[in-house]
C-alpha cells in the first residue's frame, strides 16, 4: 500500500466525514511557497515553538496542515493532556503537500484531530471524539505563514472552533455527567414503564392522520384557537412545556411527550388535570412524570441500556427507538411514523425569540420562573417565517439545526409544515400562515381520530399492574452489584491503608493490588451485559474522575506510588459507581412502593 493510500485508510478510520473532501480533490501546490518564507525552516519552527506558552490540559486550534512539518513539530512539544485540532482549508493543497511516513505519524497520533474545507459540521465531525471534559481550556495557535495567507478564513475557523468545541463539551458533558441521573431514573421508573407499553404497539392506530405538535415557543399565544378547532380530527401532541396552555384553554391533548430527566419537567403539568391525556416518554424522564400518568404511558428504550437490559431480562422484546436530539420535539418525527400519520403541522415551534425577546408561551413555568426572556447570551440573526430575520440563541440554533437535519431525513415520508409566525425559518418544513393549515387540514381524512384513541386506551388497560419478574431480575442485580461493591472497596480500602503510610508501597503491595485489580475485572467480565450496563450509569461519571485524579498524580511520585495511587484511583471509581447503581435499586423499591 502507497503513501497515498494508506493517508486515505486513516481517513477513514479518524475523519470520516471529511473522506470525500480529501478524494474530490487534486493535487496543487496552493501554499507549496510559504515555506520560501525562511531559507532555515528547521530554524523557523523552533523560533515559532520557542514563543509558544503551550499548557496542559488545552485544545489547540491551529491554522493550516501544510506538509505537517509544523505539526509534527508541535505535537513533539505538546504537553501532556493537550490535544491539537488542526485546520486545513483547502484539500487540494493537502493532497500536494501532505505525503510521506512523517504525515501518517501525525494524522495516526491520537492527540491530533482534522478538519478540511468549508467550516460546517463535516469539518468539525472529529470533534464528537476529542476528550472535551479532560481539557481545561480551548485556545487559538497561529502559525503565521500559513495564517497570513487568508486570515478571514482562519479567524472564522477560531470562532467556529470554539462553538462547535463548547457543543461537544456539553453534549459528552451531559452524556458523563448525568450518566448517573439516568440510571436512577429508569431505576425509579421501572416498575411503572417496564407493564407499560412500548410505542410500537400502537403502530399504524392513526395512518393517514394528521398529528398536530405543539411546543411552547412564544406563537403558541395567538395559536391556541386553531389548536383547539382540530381536536377530533387531528392527533393533539402536546410536549410537557405547552400541556399547561394547551388545558387552560380548554384542549385534551390526545398525548404528551416528556423525556428531560430534570425535576423541571414536572412543573408543565402543575395545576392542571392530567386525565385523557396518554404520556409518551423514555425510561429516563423525572420519575414524578411517569407517576403522574401511571397505566396511561407508552414509553421506547431502546437507546436505553439499562432499560434494554431489563427488558430482555423480564421477558419482554427489545424497545422502540424514538430519536432524542436535544429537544423533546425531535421525537415527534419517529411517533408520526410508527402511528402511521403522513403529515405534521408544528405549532409553536419557534426556535427564535420574539421581537421583545420572549422565548416561551405566557402560560408556562418559564414564565412563572421569570426565564421567559432573552438575557445577554449571544444570539445569531437567522432568517424568519415572517420577519426577515429572528434572534436565535446558541441552545436554539442546535434545535434548529437538528430540526433541519430530521427534516431532510424524514421529508420524503412525511409532509411538514411549520406555522410559528415569530420563529426562524426550518430548512425543510415550509411556513403555513394557520388559515392556510386549516384549509390543508380540511382536504384530509376528516373521519376523526376517535377510533385510534379507542385502540390506545384498550391497549392501556391490558398491561399488568405489578411485574413480579422484575423484582426477581432486581434482586439479583443487586446481588452481583454487592458483589463487585465488596470486592473493590475492600480492595481499596487496603491501599489506601498502605499509601497513606507515607513510604512507598512494597513490591508484595503493589502485586496483592493488581492481583485484586485482575480478579475484580474478571468478576465484571464474567457478565459482559451487567459490566456494559454498569458502565454505562455512575460508573462512567466515576471514571472520568478516575481519569482526571491519575493524570494529576505529582511527575515526582516514584513508579511505586505511581502505580500504587492509580490502582487506588480505579478501585474507588469502580466501588462508588456501582454502589451508586444499588442505590438505585433500592430507590426503585421505594418508588414502586408509593
Amino acid at each position: 500500500m502507497n503513501s497515498s493510500d494508506r493517508i486515505h485508510a486513516v481517513f477513514e478510520k479518524r475523519f470520516p466525514a471529511i473522506v470525500s473532501r480529501l478524494d474530490g480533490a487534486t493535487a496543487s501546490d496552493g501554499e507549496a511557497d510559504y515555506r520560501g518564507q525562511s531559507a532555515d525552516w528547521p530554524a523557523l519552527l523552533n523560533r515559532w515553538l520557542d514563543g509558544l506558552e503551550l499548557r496542559e490540559g488545552v485544545a489547540y486550534a491551529l491554522t493550516g496542515f501544510g506538509d505537517g512539518s509544523h505539526v509534527a513539530a508541535l505535537l513533539g512539544r505538546l504537553p501532556r493532556g493537550s490535544y491539537v485540532f488542526c485546520a486545513e482549508s483547502d484539500a487540494s493543497v493537502f493532497r500536494g503537500e501532505a505525503i510521506g511516513e512523517s504525515v501518517l505519524e501525525v494524522l495516526e497520533d491520537p492527540r491530533f484531530f482534522l478538519g478540511m474545507g468549508r467550516l460546517d459540521e463535516d469539518f468539525f465531525e472529529s470533534l464528537s471524539r476529542f476528550p472535551t471534559l479532560e481539557l481545561t481550556d480551548a485556545r487559538p495557535l497561529i502559525f503565521a505563514p500559513i495564517f497570513n495567507g487568508d486570515p478571514d478564513y482562519w479567524n472564522s475557523f477560531f470562532t467556529e472552533f470554539t462553538r462547535s468545541y463548547e457543543y461537544w463539551r456539553k453534549l459528552y458533558g451531559t452524556n458523563v455527567t448525568a450518566s448517573g441521573r439516568w440510571q436512577r431514573n429508569t431505576l425509579a421508573n421501572a416498575g411503572i414503564l417496564i407493564p407499560a407499553p412500548d410505542i410500537s404497539e400502537a403502530s399504524g392506530l392513526f395512518k393517514g392522520k394528521p398529528i398536530i405538535l405543539v411546543s411552547a415557543g412564544p406563537s403558541l399565544d395567538t395559536s391556541l384557537e386553531f389548536v383547539k378547532g382540530r381536536q377530533e380530527t387531528s392527533v393533539i401532541v402536546a410536549v410537557n412545556s405547552s400541556y399547561r396552555a394547551l388545558r387552560n384553554a380548554g384542549v385534551v391533548p390526545h398525548f404528551v411527550i416528556a423525556a428531560d430527566p430534570y425535576e423541571y419537567t414536572e412543573r408543565g403539568f402543575e395545576g392542571v388535570e392530567t386525565d385523557g391525556t396518554v404520556l409518551i416518554c423514555p425510561f429516563i424522564v423525572y420519575p414524578k412524570v411517569a407517576q403522574r400518568f401511571r397505566g396511561r404511558a407508552f414509553t421506547w428504550s431502546r437507546n436505553n441500556l439499562l432499560a434494554s437490559y431489563l427488558r430482555l431480562l423480564t421477558g419482554r422484546a427489545l424497545g422502540s427507538e424514538v430519536v432524542e436530539i436535544g429537544t423533546v420535539s425531535a421525537c415527534i418525527f419517529d411517533i408520526a411514523k410508527i402511528f402511521g400519520s403522513g403529515t405534521i403541522v408544528f405549532v409553536g415551534q419557534d426556535l427564535a425569540a420574539g421581537s421583545d425577546g420572549q422565548l416561551h408561551a405566557k402560560d408556562s413555568f418559564y414564565e412563572d420562573s421569570g426565564t421567559n426572556y432573552l438575557g445577554s447570551a449571544p444570539c445569531r440573526e437567522m432568517p424568519g417565517n415572517v420577519d426577515a430575520t429572528v434572534q436565535v440563541d446558541e441552545k436554539l440554533f442546535v434545535y434548529l439545526k437538528t430540526f433541519e437535519s430530521l427534516a431532510a431525513l424524514h421529508g420524503t415520508e412525511l409532509d411538514l409544515y411549520n406555522t410559528s409566525r415569530l420563529g426562524a425559518r426550518i430548512e425543510g418544513i415550509p411556513y403555513l400562515l394557520l388559515e392556510d393549515a386549516e384549509r390543508m387540514l380540511d382536504q384530509l381524512d376528516r373521519s376523526g381520530v376517535e377510533s385510534g384513541m379507542n385502540a390506545v386506551w384498550k391497549i392501556l388497560g391490558n398491561q399488568v399492574k405489578r411485574d413480579e419478574k422484575l423484582d426477581a431480575t432486581l434482586d439479583t442485580l443487586s446481588q452481583k452489584g454487592r458483589a463487585v461493591c465488596t470486592a473493590a472497596l475492600k480492595a481499596a480500602m487496603a491501599l489506601e491503608s498502605a499509601l497513606a503510610q507515607g513510604a512507598d508501597p512494597g513490591s508484595e503491595t503493589l502485586e496483592a493490588a493488581e492481583a485484586q485489580r485482575v480478579a475484580l475485572d474478571e468478576l465484571l467480565a464474567s457478565d459482559s451485559d451487567f459490566e456494559k450496563v454498569l458502565s454505562d450509569g455512575s460508573l462512567k461519571y466515576e471514571r472520568m474522575l478516575e481519569n482526571r485524579a491519575v493524570g494529576k498524580i505529582a511527575a515526582e511520585a516514584s513508579p511505586e506510588r505511581r502505580r500504587g495511587e492509580t490502582l487506588l484511583n480505579g478501585f474507588w471509581a469502580i466501588a462508588e459507581g456501582v454502589y451508586a447503581f444499588l442505590q438505585g435499586i433500592e430507590a426503585s423499591r421505594c418508588a414502586d412502593e408509593s
